[in-house]
């Protein structure tokens, strides 16, 4: 875990995922951004900060994914922290298991789904955020960024914009072939949304720090709206006897060359299939019928 200074009061630890870190002018206030899979990740981190005399009052959490509040109840269990996230991701941070169950489609997850990758430990929450500046004891502005996670957020500080997973770096792209998301239309719109930005430059939550984010958004978008074309391709090539969604996924996967190692991993991969599916139908370039006890999906 290399800890980098950005800018002005700007730090990241790159790691697997990363933990951003921004500390006030006098440095008496610190907040770390997001806490990495495991209370061994945090750890890392704060004994780093120590070393370098650098404080930790605050823990801003950017959405409810295991692997970024994995090590936040350590955290908390161990030193005095001030913890911020957003409106319904705290709700699952608070009772973790709803992310094994929503990518069960609510059931009660099979055990094997209640692992550390997918089943955080639990934390309090002592403030929601809202978008907007938030000036007290830090000068950053918390931005909406929904897509890859419902109600995501990141923060930016001195023109440096801890973007979570709204974006990921080239090679977590090249790795995923078909990255998790939960809205494929929102996902898009946050794309554009940093592709406006004037920044010095953005931390993605999976990647290296980019000056030159132009690039590196372009090459999501572009990742995107192939596995939008391939879903819609799969639909229209069925034809009139269209295509269960179960087979859909699974042609997605094979063409990708994708083979989930266990339940879990699939109802990953599932879940972003089924954003593409979901923003067909938005737009009214798809339907469904139940036929045989079964959805399936026609082009229109």
């Amino acid at each position: 875990m290399e800890f980098i200074h950005i800018a002005s009061g700007c730090y990241y630890f790159k790691s697997a995922v990363n933990i951003g870190y921004i500390v006030n002018g006098d440095k008496s206030k610190g907040m770390l951004i997001d806490a990495g899979l495991e209370a061994s990740s945090a750890k890392k981190a704060i004994k780093h900060l120590k070393e370098e005399n650098l404080p930790i009052t605050h823990l801003f959490i950017t959405h409810a994914h295991a692997d970024h509040f994995g090590g936040a109840q350590y955290i908390q269990k161990n030193y005095k922290v001030h913890t911020i996230a957003p409106s319904l991701e705290e709700a699952v941070m608070r009772y973790p298991v709803f992310e094994p169950m929503y990518l069960f489609h609510g059931n009660s997850p099979l055990q094997e789904m209640r692992n550390k990758f997918l089943e955080a430990p639990s934390i309090r929450i002592d403030e929601i955020c809202t978008e907007g500046d938030w000036e007290e004891p830090f000068s950053v502005e918390f931005i909406h960024l929904p897509g890859h996670s419902h109600n995501q957020f990141g923060v930016l500080s001195d023109g440096i914009l801890y973007a979570a997973d709204a974006f990921l770096g080239d090679d977590v792209l090249d790795k995923h072939k078909i990255p998790f998301i939960v809205d494929a239309t929102e996902n898009l719109a946050t794309l554009n949304k940093l592709k406006a930005m004037n920044l010095k430059g953005m931390v993605p939550g999976h990647g290296y720090y980019v000056k030159d984010y132009n690039l590196a958004i372009q090459n999501n978008m572009d990742v995107h709206e192939n596995i939008a074309n391939k879903v819609y391709e799969t639909i229209v090539i069925a034809g009139t006897k269209g295509v269960s969604f179960e087979t859909l996924v699974a042609q997605m996967l094979m063409q990708y060359e994708i083979t989930p190692l266990n339940i879990g991993m699939y109802t990953l991969f599932r879940t972003a299939v089924t954003a593409y599916m979901i923003q067909l139908l938005e737009e009214e370039k798809a339907e469904y019928k139940i036929q045989e006890g079964r959805p399936v999906i026609f082009s229109v």
